[in-house]
Formats: C-alpha cells, structure tokens, sequence
C-alpha cells in the first residue's frame, strides 16, 4: 500500500521514530547532567534522597535506550491493540524482541514505582523523619528491589497473558496489512483482544490490564497520597526547621508538584488511553503509538524540572 494513502498509518509510525529518538538524545543529555551535577557540582547534602535523584535518570536512559533500539509502536483497532515491533535489532530472533518488548514494558513501570518511592521519601522526610532510616545504606537497596518487583510483574504479565494467538491474528492481520503495509509474520510483540465472537470477555488477556492497573493504579495512589498531605499540612510542619530547609523543602514540594502533574500526561494517561481503550469494543482504527513518545521524553523533562526548581543546581550549573 502506498505510504500516501490516506488510510495508512507508515507517517505515525515515522513521527513515533523520530520523538523517540528526541527522547533518547534529551533523556541521555539531561539525565547525565542531572547525575554529574549531583554528584560533583551540587555541595548540599541531600542526604539518600541523592541516590534517588541518580538512580531515576539513570534508569530512563536506560528505558529510552530500550526504546530507540526497538521502535515499538501500538495500534489499537476496535476491542484489540497490539504492542510491537517490526525492528530486528543485531539480528535477534522475533522471540527475543518480544522479550525485550516485555522488558520495555518492565521497565516503565520501575520507573512509574522509583517516582512513587521519590514521593515517599519527600513525605517522610517531612512527617515521619524516623523513617528515612530505610534508605540509609544497604536499606536503599529495598527501594530498588521495589521497583523492579513491579517492573517483573508488569513484563510478566504482559508476556503472559497477551501472548499472540490464532483469533488475535485473524482479528489483526488484515488492517495490519491495510493501515502499515505489515505482514503479521513479520511482527514481534504482544497483543489484547478483549472480547471473543460471542461478545464474552477473554479474560486470559483481560488478565494483563488487570495487572497493569494494579501496578499502576498502587504508585499512582502513593504519589496522590503523599501530594494531598504534604499540600495540606507541610507549611505547619516546617516551621520548626532551620530556614535554608524550609526552603529546601518549599524547592522540592515545588518539584513534586511538577513531577506529579508532567508524569499524569506523559506516562499515566497514555497507558490508560492504550489498555482501556479495548474494553469498549467501539468501531476504531487509532495509531496510538504516538503516545509511546511521551514515555521517552519524560526522563528529560524531569532532570529539567529539578535543575530548574532546585537552587542548589542552578548556582552548580553557573559556576
């Protein structure tokens, strides 16, 4: 099919390719700054609330090079959408890019639980002081441990339950080939198809969005949480504090709420929009890939958002 026609979505699918590649070069660029400047330029002690200001960029370098070397993309058509790619990558089999597909995956949503656990620690660092003793040495490692739980679950779940079979291939295969000019043999990847012939629920894939709001919905709670508490009562509690902390506090808080609002556009809404869609079997043809761009260039937008809001790092990027 010619990439002209107006039924064909090859142009999503070139505009996916080069945000993906704006997010890896912004993620790489601003992540690694972020890391440097905490590490080197900024003399402030934060504490291990540093160790979580290196590990989040250097996990979203990671998940942006993931994605740049598999330009995974998703189209959603009426109760289905498949997540794949047509990329093979050092000459890896297709059964290897779905397991990287399921690791992409995995690791969006350690990135969604880090950003819960950096909330988390904010909140206690101003209520429950005592608390913080669980990211002081060898304890930091739970918080890592935490993240990749979930990010297994969700790449599990994902591997698992939206396995390719004979009806998911017959209900795709043929606007696979109209709006992409792709042959289905050629696709790595996952799908969901939500209802059966009958109109049933096929509950073996409805298993993975169940999953993945159980992940998702858990670290979307705890940031929300936190938020609302540290909104409500954090001016009270912080008086008591020496003024450059209250400061300190204010800077960060400002931070939080930046990264609570960039992250419900850039990784929460795109996935519910992706998963949910399915479930009311509407008469659509959407090339929702292009959401998958906002993945890659949050990592990037957060280092922004703390060099900006943090004045410890503005006067360490002026001298």
């Amino acid at each position: 099919m010619n990439a002209e026609n107006p039924t064909s979505y090859k142009h999503w699918v070139r505009y996916a390719q080069i945000m993906a590649q704006i997010g890896f070069a912004s993620s790489t660029f601003f992540g690694f700054a972020l890391i440097y400047l905490t590490m080197f330029g900024v003399t402030r002690n934060f504490g291990s609330y540093k160790y979580l200001l290196i590990l989040f960029p250097t996990v979203g370098i990671f998940f942006a090079t993931i994605e740049v070397v598999l330009y995974p993309n998703v189209y959603s058509h009426n109760s289905a959408y498949i997540f794949y790619s047509t990329d093979c990558p050092f000459g890896l089999q297709k059964e290897t890019i779905t397991k990287l597909l399921a690791l992409y995956a995995g690791v969006y949503a350690s990135t969604v639980s880090i950003l819960a656990v950096q909330f988390l620690y904010r909140y206690w660092a101003i209520f429950h002081t005592t608390n913080l003793i669980y990211f002081k040495g060898f304890k930091f490692f739970i918080w890592i441990f935490y993240a990749v739980y979930f990010g297994i679950q969700y790449a599990f779940g994902l591997y698992y339950f939206e396995r390719i079979d004979d009806y998911t291939r017959k209900y795709l295969e043929e606007d696979m080939m109209k709006k992409y000019g792709v042959d289905f043999s050629e696709i790595a990847g996952q799908a969901q198809v939500a209802y059966d012939e009958n109109g049933s629920l096929r509950w073996w894939n409805i298993s993975c969005t169940i999953n993945i709001t159980a992940i998702v919905f858990s670290q979307y709670s705890l940031i929300a949480y936190c938020t609302v508490r540290m909104c409500i009562e954090m001016e009270a509690k912080i008086q008591l504090l020496s003024e450059s902390l209250r400061t300190l506090h204010r800077q960060f808080f400002k931070t939080l709420v930046l990264q609570i609002v960039t992250p419900t556009v850039t990784l929460f809404f795109p996935i519910s929009v992706i998963i949910y869609l399915p479930l009311f079997n509407m008469e659509i043809d959407v090339p929702t890939g292009i959401l998958l761009c906002a993945f890659t260039l949050y990592p990037a937008m957060d280092a922004i958002i703390v060099m900006y809001v943090v004045k410890d790092y503005r006067m360490a990027i002026r001298s």
